[in-house]
């Protein structure tokens, strides 16, 4: 779509005004001279699960937790055995114990970085008729281009967030997403192996959730016959196991301790299922959401499956040994396909000790007055903004420096490629991806038409 003006620097080089529409200024964003608000179609509120990791400011570029694995008896001289405590003799010599560590590193924090168009100082406030449309966010009027530019920066940043929390890599610039934190077979930062410390990753191998072959867990083959109900009880039942042998993680869990988190088509498919597995007759040997549909058409399964709506994060419960886990729909990086996705069932705390948790550099502490450049830091440090120069071109740059924690990822499980063959098409919010709502990642975007500005 071709809007308004485009303004496009002919001479030198450096920074070039690059024509990005702004409901400001003489190029704008909708060319209508009358009292409107704009509203946008893809800016996200709210976010459940990066709510629910919770977040907090630190300051350490290094973190270390060191755990003892396991304490027990020594083992005897070549074998593979422990030794036994018990001695005939009493002048005997006794066997002693030997115990195992694995240690968690983080190393500093990522770095997102985002900058608005380049654009005019001279026109940032500039009307572009008497009755401009005025953009509103939660009923705030923003009054100039520079905080448009802002917002929007941002907005991207925490698109470049809410990916790499699922699938960044320890690599410089990035983070540890859920992928690698959740990891078999888990090796400490110096590169030994840590068997304690393996989470659950199950691949279900594209299989409709009744199952299939070619299932693994951890590697190890599982029985065809088991369906994503069964897998989800073993999962929880090997945590809460886990979870009563440790002293300081005994303590009673929640509803919102633990959290199923997938893609939001995946979440229909897995209640539907749900129901049948709860209520109906018979083995479920269906291959696709379609063929259990038919088996909900009753009255008990009906009022089943609507009792499973709402819960803490409005997707949705479920209840595995009379224990409700809600569900949170998360749309970024969790769709592994046309008709498959991935479920990530987390434990983020036990009562107060947090074993998930999000951290951010805080911005708060940087000097807002450099030789040369003002920053200046927004959102309780959470982000800093600035602006780049040069001559009366400038563009706003926003940068965010998160990192994300998993002191425990045996306590947590991955289940990959899960496809569920529902109604309808399976939507993102990822502009990036084929998925993205508006009908595929091939956009256009606005902008305005060619004006030079020849070199004075």
């Amino acid at each position: 779509m071709y809007l308004s003006k485009k303004l496009r620097l002919t001479d030198g080089g450096g920074m070039s005004i690059t024509g990005a529409p702004t409901p400001y200024e003489c190029c704008g964003l909708f060319d209508i001279c009358t009292d409107a608000d704009l509203l946008s179609l893809s800016l996200q509120g709210v976010d459940p699960f990066l709510d629910w990791i919770t977040w907090r400011a630190n300051t350490e570029c290094n973190i270390r937790k060191s755990f003892i694995s396991y304490v027990g008896p020594e083992k005897g001289e070549g074998r593979a055995i422990c030794t036994d405590g018990h001695l005939a003799n009493p002048c005997s010599d006794p066997y002693g114990i030997e115990a195992g560590t694995c240690d968690f590193l983080l190393h500093d924090f990522a770095r997102f970085r985002r900058s608005g168009p380049t654009r005019d100082i001279t026109t940032n406030r500039l009307m572009y008729c008497q009755t401009q449309p005025r953009y509103r966010l939660d009923g705030t009027p923003i009054n100039d281009t520079k905080e448009l530019d802002m917002l929007f920066a941002a907005e991207v940043v925490l698109q470049d967030l809410r990916k790499h929390v699922i699938w960044g890599a320890a690599t410089a610039g990035s983070m540890a997403g859920f992928e690698e934190l959740l990891a078999y077979p888990y090796y400490d930062p110096e590169g030994h192996r840590c068997k304690m410390m393996d989470s659950n990753v199950i691949n279900w191998n594209g299989n409709p959730m009744s199952g299939g072959n070619g299932i693994t867990w951890n590697g190890t083959a599982q029985p065809n016959t088991a369906d994503i109900v069964d897998m989800l009880l073993a999962v929880y039942r090997i945590v809460r196991q886990r979870l009563s042998w440790s002293p300081t993680l005994s303590g009673n869990l929640v509803p919102g301790d633990i959290v199923l988190m997938m893609p939001t088509f995946v979440i229909q498919c897995l209640l539907d299922f749900y129901t049948c597995w709860s209520v109906c007759p018979g083995s479920l040997s269906e291959d696709s959401l379609i063929n259990v549909l038919p088996l909900l058409n009753t009255l008990e399964a009906r009022g089943f499956r609507n009792a499973l709506n709402g819960g803490m994060f409005g997707a949705g419960s479920i209840t595995l040994d009379g224990f409700t886990i809600p569900l949170i729909a998360y749309d970024w990086g969790t769709i592994a396909g046309p008709k498959t996705g991935d479920i990530y069932f987390l434990t983020g705390s036990v009562g107060p000790t947090r074993l998930i948790e999000g951290q951010y550099l805080n911005m708060s502490s940087v000097p807002g007055d450099l030789p040369g450049q003002a920053f200046m830091s927004t959102d309780g440090g959470r982000i800093l903004t600035w602006t780049n120069r040069q001559q009366t071109c400038y563009e706003q740059v926003v940068e965010m420096r998160p990192r994300l924690l998993a002191w425990a990822p045996w306590a947590s499980a991955v289940i990959n490629d899960v496809q569920c063959a529902g109604l309808g098409p399976h939507l993102s919010p990822d502009p990036c991806e084929s998925s993205f709502f508006p009908g595929g990642a091939s956009m256009t975007p606005a902008s305005c038409q060619d004006v030079d500005i020849q070199a004075i």
